[in-house]
């Protein structure tokens, strides 16, 4: 585990607050830092998911993602006003965001615009009132006083789309660096507007080229000459090559002293007293190179370096190196979700020197991210990264995780103890990858897993440590995938087969004799009849699948979802069929919940509620039955950072739903927890609650559907509900929809059964 890299005093409200009902949480991570700027009071790295601002005191770090407001997700571009005193954050999409004393406002003139397929903002100039946007398209003048667009320059002939990369000015000339050449324009023209005032600059060596940023160095221009990986410097006159001895570079910027250049793996310090070179920021960078994306030099000559792999990086006058990271996952590529004890597990990657990806993995553990990537412990090396967990109920510190290319690992008190392939357990490999796709341990921590690379694709690990192939008819090898794996209550093995169906299997005596154990592979189908007529169907695209409190098993499909009221009846002779739930809306018409959606994940929260993760539009909550819908959750509803929902799980004890989408990690504060065995833990959030507070009320630690009323001091009844498993929430409200009034409130709550009751005192002040 690597050390936490901030001291907490620098993100309070990330420790001590485990967020609101209904509040959303990014979970991001920020050493992938694309870009840097500098504002009057911080340095301000950007990676496509948010931006973090370290004040110039370096005590204070903050971040922004879409859940504090920003606009959505694909940073591209970050350049700061002194002006206006904006800072500007732009997308790939072609949105900005002002940011100012806190305060964002939205610029989506750009977004909105139709006829563009790209609209990706490369790189922003301010100069004065103004910010020059340089997108795929054209430059983008902006007035930033009247927060509007001013002009719209393009550069081919007929108003032809060609991508500005960078916008600079000498001698009286703007020039615009392009992937097809360098073109000018004289800036006191009235109407660059005009395609026709701006000329190819035909003095380049090769005129039609690619070219990227520009630098001031000693009086001359300097250009990034894409096409050609070199330098060229502009006197007014000729164009000539500099600095050759600099290869694969990246981008380059002014300095107070001379000129940065970044490349791929290390940093150019150029001045006219001589050039130095950045190749490592010790001890910071150990095993893996450097990976800097910006570099900038502050006004007070602190150099500020954002990589790619390190994250915001100081060196000091001393050559000293500190990185500043607040406390996220190690990556944003999240390929499996898992709750365990109350954490939450998140596979992630690593990329190693060469560019691939390695296994890597955080923990969510009481607000507090640990991460484990393969430079801490030498286990991950080279190991594809995870596709699912399973935790032993006998030792909670061992765990296991299949991968999607090198067998399993088993873990234990966090490091890797041991790790299985074909070479030395009963796994089977193609061409040197053995995949495992899922992973299980049932209640006598035998582990179950599903091998599809191997000749028999489903697979256990005895708790003696004997590796045991099952093959079970249609298990055997097959060019067809396996997917999840869970035991359920009733110790069926339901395997996921997403072109097939699902496999069930019960062990009936020792694990290694299959002769006498209960086994059948169904297709997925639904049974639908209104007393009149009969509606059979057939589902593909099996992707997820999970058990409710009441043993119901939910199938998630690509054109919505099955349930089993009655899943141990797969080994009954006959159609094993199961239902689509319908939404009940008063019409009486069958109306299966998202037939138009592939459901890729599915999470049951503490009052057996169902979430479900979709392709393509993001994610929906049915009651426990599956027949209304209580939210929906998109991009254009909510911080989700992509609609396309990887993984879902949630920490049973604070009822926290984590969501992996395609573009990294976000959490959403729901109102159910696990329910308790009784009430020695119940506790009511906030109390008191004060004037300030503007949340619900949050009674936890409650059993399954406790009976839970609110009166006043006077036995007055204010509010009854039931819990969703161990939480109740209030809105602070009497029966007449105002807030209650200074005073003590009492809380009564009774188990179903009646045998269990408690009564909690809370204070309002208003």
């Amino acid at each position: 585990m690597r050390p936490l890299l901030l001291l907490l005093f620098l993100m309070p409200e990330m420790v001590v607050s485990q967020g609101r009902i209904g509040e959303w949480r990014a979970h991001v991570a920020y050493h992938p830092v694309i870009c840097l700027s500098e504002t009057a009071e911080s340095v301000v790295a950007a990676t496509t998911n948010g931006i973090l601002l370290l004040d110039k005191s370096q005590k204070q770090l903050t971040t922004m993602t879409k859940t504090e407001g920003l606009s959505e997700v694909g940073i591209s571009a970050i350049a700061y006003s002194q002006t206006s005193n904006y800072l500007l954050i732009g997308y790939k999409s072609g949105n900005l965001d002002l940011l100012r004393k806190g305060q964002l406002l939205n610029f989506p003139d750009i977004f909105q615009k139709s006829g563009l397929p790209d609209k990706t903002i490369n790189r922003i100039v301010c100069e004065g009132s103004y910010a020059y946007l340089c997108c795929a398209f054209g430059i983008v003048k902006v007035d930033l006083e009247k927060t509007e667009v001013a002009e719209t320059w393009y550069f081919g002939a007929g108003n032809e789309s060609i991508g500005a990369n960078d916008l600079a000015t000498i001698n009286g000339k703007w020039l615009v660096a392009t992937n097809a050449g360098i073109y000018t324009a004289d800036r006191q023209n009235v109407n660059l507007q005009d395609y026709r005032n701006w000329k190819q600059e035909l003095s380049l060596p090769q005129p039609n080229s690619r070219y990227g940023t520009f630098a001031n160095f000693e009086g001359k221009l300097v250009v990034h000459h894409q096409s050609q990986d070199q330098l060229l410097g502009w006197n007014g006159a000729t164009w000539q090559n500099l600095f050759p001895e600099i290869q694969k570079i990246r981008s380059i910027r002014s300095s107070p002293t001379g000129m940065t250049v970044i490349t791929s793996q290390n940093i150019w310090l150029v001045n006219k007293s001589g050039n130095s070179r950045i190749d490592n920021y010790p001890p910071l960078s150990r095993t893996k190179p450097i990976d800097p994306r910006d570099a900038l030099t502050d006004g007070n000559g602190v150099l500020w370096i954002g990589d790619f792999r390190y994250g915001l990086i100081r060196r000091s006058s001393t050559a000293t190196f500190n990185q500043f990271l607040p406390n996220a996952p190690t990556g944003d590529i999240v390929t499996a979700l898992k709750s365990g004890a109350g954490d939450i597990f998140a596979a992630t990657t690593d990329i190693d020197p060469s560019g691939s990806s390695e296994a890597a993995y955080s923990i969510y553990q009481q607000g507090i991210w640990q991460n484990f990537t393969p430079e801490e412990d030498p286990g991950l090396k080279s190991i594809q990264p995870f596709t699912s967990f399973s935790f032993s109920k006998i030792t909670p510190d061992e765990y296991w995780a299949s991968t999607a290319g090198s067998g399993l690992l088993y873990f234990k008190k966090y490091r890797v103890a041991e790790h299985y392939n074909e070479q030395n357990s009963g796994l089977g490999a193609i061409s040197g990858s053995c995949v495992v796709n899922g992973v299980a341990l049932d209640g006598q921590n035998n582990l179950w897993f599903t091998n599809p690379t191997g000749k028999v694709r489903l697979g256990s690990r005895s708790s003696k440590g004997d590796f045991i192939q099952l093959p079970y008819a249609g298990m055997d090898f097959s060019h067809s995938p396996t997917g999840e794996i869970v035991v359920s209550a009733s110790n069926i093995h339901w395997v996921v087969l997403p072109d097939e169906g699902l496999f069930a299997c019960r062990i009936k005596g020792s694990i290694d004799n299959t002769s006498d154990d209960q086994y059948r592979k169904v297709g997925v189908q639904s049974l639908f009849s209104n007393g009149t007529s009969t509606l059979v169907s057939q589902f593909s695209n099996i992707s997820s699948i999970a058990e409710d409190h009441y043993n119901q098993l939910w199938v998630g499909t690509g054109t919505g979802v099955v349930v089993y009221n009655n899943p141990d009846k797969v080994f009954d002779p006959g159609a094993f069929y199961g239902r689509q739930p319908s939404l009940e809306d008063g019409e009486g018409i069958f109306k299966p919940i998202l037939e138009k959606e592939r459901v890729t994940a599915i999470a049951i929260d503490g009052g057996n509620r169902k979430w479900f993760g979709t392709m393509n539009s993001g994610i929906f909550l049915f009651d426990e039955g599956g027949n209304h819908l209580l939210k929906h959750f998109d991009m254009s509803n909510s911080p989700l950072l992509s609609n396309h929902i990887v993984s879902l799980a949630i920490s049973s004890g604070s009822g926290e739903l984590f969501i992996a989408t395609k573009n990294g990690l976000v959490s959403y504060k729901g109102e159910a927890t696990e329910g308790a065995s009784d009430f020695s833990n119940a506790y009511v959030w906030p109390n008191p609650l004060r004037e300030t507070y503007h949340g619900v009320v949050t009674i936890d630690g409650l059993t399954d559907q406790t009976d839970v009323r609110i009166t006043d001091i006077g036995g007055n009844l204010l509010y009854k509900t039931t819990s969703l498993g161990g939480r109740a929430v209030w809105n602070g409200l009497n029966s007449k929809g105002t807030r209650v009034s200074t005073g003590v409130y009492l809380i009564f709550c009774s188990s179903p059964n009646q045998k269990r009751s408690k009564i909690i005192k809370l204070l309002v002040i208003h």
